[in-house]
């Protein structure tokens, strides 16, 4: 599928804003953000990157792609894991500037860590962050990995690590 097929010109604001046609907004690098959650419970699962060919194949083939700013290429969510993501909707925020996939996910996680979703830590706020003395301590809110990553991924690098 040709994005230049698919995604019209910006050429106001009420058409972006209030119109019919897909005009999506690439920032300086050509990439949109997108937000992914489960479709049934709402859950936030991941935040990634497409550029237009990612955006372009996710329509045309209903399985979310995404583009690795780590590795600079389009990436098919599960094409290594098995953990494909299905669309099951697939929205654009106000200005276009923003896609948010609402997805079902084969094999019921979409990190690669292991866990259900890639926010799995929270940060302290407020009382707690300011009585902290050096680095903020990391909460895990999940305790159980869905999957071991080296049993699906062996020992390869992961280039998102450091």
């Amino acid at each position: 599928m040709d994005p230049g097929q698919i995604f019209g010109a910006r050429r106001s604001v009420e058409q972006v804003e209030e119109g019919r046609e897909l005009a999506p907004k690439f920032d300086e690098h050509g990439l949109i953000p997108s937000v992914t959650t489960d479709h049934a419970t709402g859950e936030l699962l991941m935040v990634g990157y497409m550029n237009a060919e990612a955006l372009a194949r996710t329509i045309e083939t209903g399985e979310a792609h995404y583009y690795s700013r780590s590795r600079q290429a389009i990436w098919h969510k599960g094409a290594t894991s098995g953990l494909v993501q299905t669309v099951k909707e697939l929205l654009i925020d106000d200005d276009q500037d923003c896609v948010w996939l609402r997805v079902d996910v084969a094999g019921g996680a979409s990190c690669h860590v292991g866990y259900r979703s890639c926010f799995y830590r929270a940060i302290p706020t407020g009382a707690a962050a300011k009585a902290a003395k050096g680095p903020l301590t990391l909460k895990f809110t999940e305790t159980r990995k869905v999957f071991d990553p080296k049993d699906v991924y062996g020992d390869a690098p992961n280039p998102t690590r450091l």
